[in-house]
């Protein structure tokens, strides 16, 4: 017979393998959860304008695409190069963003390791299922942009950086600075990662600190992310010219992109229930603080809170120079506050509120995203249909402002193919300027207000010049763009 020890150490290894076993079926549940919340209604949306610009810079023919990449659109290189590749499969919605789906789905498993890690298994699980139904997840996993990428690189970079510290070694250092440094070509707002990650080390015990590991992985982030440093110096800030000053209002958008990919109904809700769960966290973390220099403990917090403080209070101190603040941008902020709600639920002593706390995070979240299939940003593909089932090829079609061009004559492309016949499309850059000379013995010409409406002082006075010649149909509304007809008079 087993002595009372033995029996008890079989005891101990059969309820720990259980464990294990009800751990691994908890996580595959809600990575399929994840997987089923992305591919839902994937295609249901039209493209949006910055999707179109996707397909539209991957679209391009060999030393094009990589001149643009280099020279005009070095933010997103590393999506950019994929999606080159991917579009081999098709340009249909479903198909395109079907790539961004699986960086999606793969980051699920990713915070379980990294959470479990951090905080225990509870913790990880937790972390798990709310990021296998956060709504912001689910949304940038359903579009054609590198967000869902940009995200599993934090959580992978962020993993690494964990061992790195805990278990300091020069090939641990390698991984972390290659994982680190290739994140930043999925957005330009990845260099604030590794930011993130070196100041968290204000946390750590100063005995705790491997320097020279550290310098290694530092040097290797350097050199991997030098060609995107040069991108950001030579080329065009255009792109990001429309972000306006920071404002209270747009940090009140980050929380609820973060916590619901909207602060609006309920969105709000569910921003105050993480808030909450947050305050937790961060309580937390000031008891711990205090004998930070006792332990790995102060610091694993430490270093998730600075994932999620750092990258927006250095963001904020930039837009002093130069506007930069913008909610989307901050995608990067995604991992550590789903861990934050994750560690904080575990601070709630009462197990029926614990389960309160964590049903109404997981209830609101997929409330958020079933809602999140129908709130189209914009309705391209609607546009473009209707002008293609009745514009004729000697319409003219006028645009404003000219991204409505690109959009719509791209989408044309891709619904109709090259050689179909379509009208001409002009781009109006000023409503002030002698545009309507392009319209020549046209009978019928169209015009599509984008970012604006037929009431406001540019679409007033572009009608204003058309009303002379020709008679005004009613406004046909798509989400976010106007189509008005214009038939010429007797």
């Amino acid at each position: 017979m087993l002595s009372d020890t033995a029996a008890a150490e079989v005891t101990w290894a059969r309820d720990a393998k259980h464990s294990n076993r009800t751990a691994r079926l908890w996580l595959w549940a809600m990575v399929a959860a994840g997987a089923v919340l992305r591919l839902t209604a994937l295609g249901y949306k039209s493209f949006w304008l910055d999707e179109i610009a996707s397909v539209g810079t991957a679209r391009r023919a060999g030393s094009a695409f990589w001149y643009w990449v280099w020279h005009e659109e070095g933010n997103m290189a590393a999506y950019y190069v994929l999606l080159h590749e991917w579009l081999h499969f098709g340009v249909a919605e479903t198909t395109v963003r079907l790539l961004s789906v699986i960086p999606g789905v793969a980051a699920v498993p990713v915070i379980y390791l990294l959470g479990t890690r951090l905080f225990g298994r509870k913790a990880g699980l937790w972390a798990a299922g709310f990021l296998a139904l956060n709504a912001c997840s689910v949304v940038v996993s359903q579009e054609a942009r590198a967000y869902s990428f940009l995200a599993l690189g934090v959580l992978a970079s962020t993993y690494f950086f964990v061992r790195l510290i805990e278990q300091p070694t020069y090939s641990k250092a390698w991984m972390y600075g290659l994982v680190a440094g290739l994140g930043c070509y999925f957005h330009y707002f990845g260099i604030l990662v590794p930011i993130a990650h070196g100041l968290s080390l204000v946390a750590l015990p100063k005995n705790r600190r491997p320097w020279k590991e550290l310098s290694a992985a530092g040097v290797i982030v350097a050199v991997a992310g030098a060609p995107v440093l040069w991108m950001i110096h030579a080329q065009s800030i255009q792109h990001i010219a429309w972000v306006q000053p920071a404002s209270w209002l747009e940090l009140y958008h980050l929380g609820g992109f973060l916590a619901a990919g909207s602060g609006k109904a309920i969105g709000a809700v569910l921003l105050a229930v993480d808030l909450a769960l947050i305050f937790l966290f961060l309580r937390k973390l000031k008891s711990l603080w205090r004998d930070r220099e006792g332990g790995l403990d102060g610091w694993r917090y430490g270093l998730i809170a600075s994932g999620l403080i750092a990258p927006v209070v250095i963001t904020l101190l930039a837009s002093i120079a130069r506007p930069v603040f913008y909610h989307r941008f901050l995608i990067i902020c995604l991992p550590a506050w789903i861990l934050m709600t994750a560690a904080g639920a575990q601070e709630i002593s009462s197990r029926r509120g614990r389960t309160a706390a964590m049903a109404a995070v997981c209830a609101l979240s997929v409330a958020s995203a079933v809602v999140s299939y129908t709130q189209a940003r914009e309705d391209w593909r609607g546009v473009t249909r209707y002008l293609m089932a009745r514009a004729r090829p000697e319409d003219i079609v006028f645009y404003h402002e000219r991204l409505g061009y690109m959009a719509t004559e791209t989408y044309r492309t891709w619904l109709a193919g090259e050689g179909a016949p379509r009208p001409r499309g002009v781009r109006i850059f000023d409503p002030a300027v002698n545009w309507e000379t392009q319209i020549g013995g046209a009978s019928r010409v169209w015009l599509v207000l984008y970012r604006t409406k037929l009431e406001d002082q540019a679409g007033r006075a572009i009608d204003a010049k058309l009303a002379s010649q020709f008679t005004a149909e009613a406004p046909v509304k798509f989400r976010g763009v106007t189509v008005v007809e214009y038939q010429a008079k007797p």
